[in-house]
C-alpha cells in the first residue's frame, strides 16, 4: 500500500544541519515524501514548484522562525502552504491559517503522526 504523504513535496529550513539531516532521514524514508533541504544562514531562493509542507525546525532558542523564514526568501509561503514550526519557544499555533507548532525536543513518532495529519486529504 502506498503512503498518504509518498510524493509529497516538503521544504526543511533549520539552524541547524544535524537535526535538518535527520528530519529529511525519517521524512523521506518513512513517510516517502520528498525532502528539499535549506540552511537558514544560506541566500539560497526555493524556485521550485510549491512544496505540501514547509518544516520550519529551530534548535537555538534564540531563532525566530518567521524571521528565519523571511531571510530564505520564503515568507510568501505563510497562509499559502502549511507550515510545521519546531521550536522549543512557546508558540501560538494557528491551524486555521496553516500554522502547527511541534514541541523541541521531540520524538520521531510525534513528528511523524504530525506530518501525516497535516498532510492528510480532507474527507
Amino acid at each position: 500500500m502506498i503512503s498518504k504523504t509518498a510524493g509529497k513535496r516538503i521544504i526543511v529550513l533549520s539552524d541547524n544541519e544535524g537535526l535538518s539531516k535527520a528530519i529529511e532521514f525519517n521524512l523521506s524514508s518513512n513517510l516517502e515524501a520528498e525532502v528539499v533541504l535549506l540552511a537558514t544562514n544560506a541566500s539560497l531562493r526555493y524556485k521550485a514548484e510549491q512544496p505540501d509542507l514547509m518544516v520550519v525546525a529551530m534548535s537555538s532558542p534564540t531563532s525566530e522562525p518567521v524571521v528565519e523564514l523571511s531571510r530564505a526568501c520564503l515568507a510568501g509561503y505563510i497562509g499559502a502552504v502549511p507550515i510545521l514550526i519546531i521550536s522549543d519557544r512557546p508558540f501560538e499555533a494557528k491551524p486555521n491559517e496553516r500554522i502547527i507548532h511541534l514541541d523541541f525536543p521531540f520524538d520521531i513518532a510525534g513528528l511523524h503522526s504530525k506530518v501525516e495529519q497535516i498532510l492528510r486529504p480532507p474527507v
